[in-house]
């Protein structure tokens, strides 16, 4: 909301706004509808409308003619406007029809600014489109506004006013916080704490095993966005998209608050751990299944998103408790209490599972050239080859389509795998271990020690 609000203000003095009509008097169109199926994606029955009488409204609020690297509607002075980037609303004959309909796309390539010729494909529904006469000119009247320039101006300066809002409360929070220690004790050294971490290997067990457990989840969660848009696909991809989201984030902060402690009351927080990695892996298998059977009901991903996520959260308790059970093993082998060195460890290594998921999701993108083939249509002929080879809006093949499925599915599968296995030879800190431990504290404290 802020992004939009900013980048409208921003961009209303813009110079490189664009506001013409165009009709088939000085532009040469050629416009094609394509029947949407219920689930919103493309079929291959198409009518061609290149003979009809077109008359073209294009505000566009956007960098389009500079050229510009990096800017994915600019390409040799072509402008390429779409259902994303773009509200729109369209007649055909006398059949209105526009965004709010929900299953209407759009997409235009235009040559240049002055636009002598232009190439246009309507994706609309099934009831509409066999409402189109196949024979004969046809009136189609097309309005757009593009919103791709507010976007980007708005991105832009929003996250200038973080950078600025960031750089003065941490300034404020350097400037006026100040410790005030009450316990004496000799501060470690950095070498000394890393001694300490290395030197206490049931910590270094569960560092492993968090960042094992967080790339099999952080891998899912970078790749999804392309899975919604590349394989679900469909006109309301992005609205799926967010729905699952906040479905699955919910889960896990519900799962994390409700679900653990009732688990709690049956199970050892041992046990909770390989049902939670047991949970997470049914939750991709049938992830996978779904997604190779063709199921494209956002409410049904739902289940595997419950599994996934739900165990997630679970995990993010159980590996902190974890975690506070190897300071008492430290403190019995090292004679030295370092909670401050292994729980920052716990933020750390987030990050570090972080860096390695994004890692492994853009090998995925460069792999399977889902960044290359999903480029936008950048020319005539490019969007021209689009609709007319019927594989609409189809952006990316069905062998890069399945190693996304695989990727996101099997790769997180086989690291939780190596996870369970490393973490069940090397932890022992069972109910009984960790009893034993507390009693020999009590007994050091008692002596003195």
């Amino acid at each position: 909301m802020a992004v939009a609000a900013i980048g409208s203000k921003m961009a209303a003095g813009s110079a490189d706004n664009i506001n013409r009509v165009y009709d088939n008097s000085n532009t040469s169109f050629e416009v094609t509808a394509i029947e949407r199926d219920a689930d919103g994606n493309p079929t291959s029955n198409m009518i061609f409308l290149d003979d009809a009488k077109v008359t073209l409204s294009v505000s566009a609020t956007q960098k389009v003619f500079d050229g510009t690297v990096g800017n994915e509607n600019v390409a040799d002075g072509v402008v390429y406007l779409k259902n994303d980037n773009t509200d729109y609303s369209f007649t055909i004959g006398n059949i209105a029809m526009n965004e709010n309909l929900g299953n209407n796309a759009i997409e235009i390539s235009m040559d240049s600014a002055d636009c002598g010729k232009a190439v246009v494909a309507i994706y609309v529904p099934s009831d509409e489109f066999n409402l189109i006469p196949v024979s004969g000119p046809t009136d189609i009247k097309i309005d757009m506004n593009s919103t791709v320039e507010v976007e980007r101006l708005g991105f832009k300066y929003f996250s200038l006013i973080i950078g600025i809002v960031f750089i003065l409360f941490i300034t404020i929070t350097c400037a006026c916080i100040k410790e005030k220690s009450t316990v004496d004790m000799k501060t470690a050294s950095i070498g000394e704490m890393f001694k300490a971490l290395v030197q206490n290997d049931q910590a270094m067990t569960i560092v492993i095993t968090i960042v094992l457990a967080n790339t099999a989840l952080y891998i899912t969660s970078n790749l999804l966005i392309y899975f919604f848009k590349y394989d679900l696909a469909g006109s309301n991809w992005q609205g799926n998209y967010t729905l699952f989201n906040t479905f699955a984030g919910g889960m896990q902060i519900l799962a994390m608050m409700l679900l653990f402690p009732l688990l709690r009351k049956i199970f050892s927080t041992l046990k909770i751990f390989y049902i939670c990695v047991i949970a997470e892996i049914f939750g991709y298998l049938v992830l996978l299944g779904m997604a190779i059977t063709g199921i494209t009901n956002v409410f049904a991903f739902f289940i595997p998103g419950f599994f996934i996520m739900s165990a997630s959260g679970i995990l993010n308790v159980v590996i902190t408790v974890f975690l506070a059970n190897t300071v008492d093993y430290g403190e019995i082998k090292n004679y030295r209490r370092d909670e401050s060195v292994i729980f920052s460890m716990q933020t750390f290594v987030v990050k570090l599972a972080s860096g390695i998921a994004a890692l492994v999701a853009s090998i995925c993108l460069a792999l399977f050239n889902i960044q290359e083939d999903s480029a936008s249509v950048l020319d005539m002929a490019g969007l021209v080859e689009k609709v007319r080879n019927s594989g609409v809006l189809a952006s990316i093949d069905n062998s890069s389509v399945m190693g996304l499925r695989m990727i996101m599915t099997i790769g997180p599968t086989i690291v939780l795998v190596i996870a369970v296995l490393f973490f069940k030879k090397k932890y022992i800190l069972n109910d009984e271990k960790l009893q034993e431990i507390s009693v020999e504290l009590v007994q050091r404290k008692t002596k003195g020690m």
